[in-house]
């Protein structure tokens, strides 16, 4: 038994449109930037399985961020807000009767200035930090371009038994004719229904949504074929460089 592979990309565009769309009719307060195939893996393996459909819009990328940040700080032992029954120390202004010697003054005048200048370097570093994490926050390999970190990241779009029909069929093609061939044209399948949802959902929002497949050791190469060379300058330029000199 072969595979069909015409009626494989159509069945996996239809579903993909159907769940993609109800997904972003039912949150129209939601800004979606991007949506991806995922969960097949390159690597040869025993089977070979159906993709899962992941979405992401910009306020639930937040809003995990932050939930995350603040799971982080739990974890540390960093108080977060001060509690509401916080109150400064009695004493806390209290200056009478302490009497500073010439000695103490200027010790503690010296310890003023080292505190001034930990603080300049903490700013720096703090500085230096936010930066970083800033450009890491918008990289291919951050949360945002990771579909298996998304709000919306396991959908199924083939139940069975018809998952495991076309699973199997796959595998045994695989076994007859080879892993890379097989899997190799499975997803140029998955390329084009990417490609096909990429235009469609497109025509329907005003948001021009990053639709991929998503594979982290050919992540750069899938991009390419995907992407319109505008999305790659817009949220890649790195990459959109790379493609323009060759």
């Amino acid at each position: 038994m072969g595979v069909d592979w015409t009626a494989l990309e159509e069945a996996l565009r239809v579903a993909a449109l159907r769940h993609a769309a109800e997904v972003i009719d039912g949150h129209p307060d939601q800004t979606f930037y991007a949506v991806a195939l995922h969960g097949v893996s390159t690597e040869e393996s025993d089977s070979i399985a159906m993709p899962l459909l992941a979405l992401n819009s910009l306020q639930a990328l937040a809003r995990d961020r932050n939930t995350e940040q603040r799971e982080q700080f739990v974890e540390r032992g960093e108080d977060l807000d001060e509690p509401d029954d916080y109150e400064d120390r009695a004493d806390a202004d209290l200056t009478e009767g302490l009497i500073e010697t010439g000695s103490a003054a200027e010790d503690d005048d010296d310890s003023t200035d080292e505190d001034d200048d930990g603080e300049d370097l903490d700013q720096v570093l703090a500085s230096i930090e936010a930066d970083l994490d800033e450009d890491d926050s918008e990289s291919f390999y951050s949360d945002k371009w990771e579909p298996s970190d998304w709000h919306w990241s396991s959908i199924d779009l083939c139940e069975d038994p018809a998952a495991s029909i076309w699973s199997d069929a796959m595998t045994a093609l695989a076994a007859r004719e080879g892993w890379e061939p097989t899997i190799k044209r499975y997803y140029q399948t998955l390329i084009a229904v990417a490609q096909s949802l990429r235009d469609e959902l497109n025509a329907q929002t005003s948001e021009d949504l990053v639709t991929y497949v998503a594979d982290e050791d050919h992540a750069e190469q899938l991009l390419t074929l995907c992407l319109t060379p505008k999305q790659l300058a817009k949220h890649f330029p790195q990459l959109g460089e790379l493609i323009d000199e060759h």
